[in-house]
């Protein structure tokens, strides 16, 4: 599901810099692309992390989850936020973004509006320890906070209230997912199917900015993911998946740099036509980063993704 997931995320951030770059021409694939990846893929990232989350506080204990937290998502986020700065100023020319001010670099990093992700996951983590003896109590709270909670300015504290359903809905199902491996791949091939042009057909008529069509939409999409999974099975195919996943956070950090050199060496080519701007670049960005994840001890580049203290 991870695997299915952070490639989602890599092909919407491709086919962002496409439409920035007016390649889909007076096509609509790209929005409708974009806007069923939206209905989503992070709300299932989120859900995800709810459902282990119980099991790994137990196991650990409130302290040492929340330093195990600080070193492997607060730490490279702050980390990544200085390697994008720099890129930023390295790349500049082949790259749409502006280098930020200092002054704006110290804002969005403090309040996560550069890239929220992170910060958000850190921050729904947090409350999730705190709430997780009163998980079904907690689930609900979190869709009142989503409906009614003022808006703070502090974009990953915005975005976080935004996801914390889906992470508390992982935290109360917990285990529960594991039911799904009963269905036979037939039929989940079919529900997946179905659900899958159903949720596409919605994306294209109703706007996510609206709280309880986010809230459904996420929902649809993280149990389109788990009937996808179940569909691969233990196939070679899932293998893939899983080993795409377990390489997820390396990933969501690295895509960006293995994306621009393909979208560079197509253009160099001449070749700005939208599909081969959106596979190879997707496929470079999800399988030379999860290469480099997987192999980074060997590399000496754990540093890049867990703090050495």
């Amino acid at each position: 599901m991870r695997g299915l997931a952070i490639s989602l995320v890599v092909l919407g951030h491709t086919n962002q810099g496409i439409a920035h770059r007016g390649w889909w021409g007076a096509s609509t694939v790209g929005h409708d692309l974009q806007a069923f990846i939206y209905a989503f893929h992070m709300p299932a990232f989120f859900f995800v992390s709810g459902v282990f989350l119980n099991k790994s506080v137990e196991k650990r204990g409130m302290l040492h989850f929340t330093l195990g937290k600080l070193r492997t998502i607060l730490y490279p986020y702050i980390l990544w936020t200085c390697v994008y700065l720099l890129a930023s100023v390295l790349f500049s020319r082949f790259m749409l973004q502006t280098t930020p001010s200092f002054h704006t670099f110290l804002y969005n990093l403090a309040t996560g509006e550069g890239g929220w992700f992170l910060p958000s996951l850190f921050f729904c983590l947090m409350l999730g320890m705190l709430g997780r003896r009163v998980s079904k109590p907690f689930f609900l709270l979190t869709i009142a906070a989503l409906f009614w909670m003022p808006t703070t300015s502090i974009s990953f504290v915005d975005r976080g209230i935004r996801e914390l359903p889906f992470l508390t809905l992982g935290m109360w199902i917990g285990n529960a997912y594991t039911q799904f491996e009963r269905l036979s791949r037939p039929a989940a091939a079919l529900a997946s199917a179905s659900l899958g042009f159903g949720l596409g057909m919605m994306t294209l008529r109703f706007s996510l900015d609206v709280g309880f069509i986010f809230l459904a939409f996420g929902t649809l999409g993280t149990l389109l993911l788990l009937l996808a999974a179940t569909v691969v099975g233990h196939s070679a195919p899932a293998r893939g998946l899983a080993w795409i996943g377990q390489a997820s956070f390396g990933v969501f950090l690295m895509a960006p740099f293995p994306q621009g050199a393909g979208r560079a060496l197509l253009e160099g080519l001449r070749i700005t036509s939208p599909y081969p701007q959106l596979l190879l670049p997707t496929l470079l960005a999800v399988l030379i980063p999860a290469w480099i994840y997987h192999h980074r001890m060997r590399l000496r580049l754990g540093w890049l993704f867990v703090s050495p203290r």
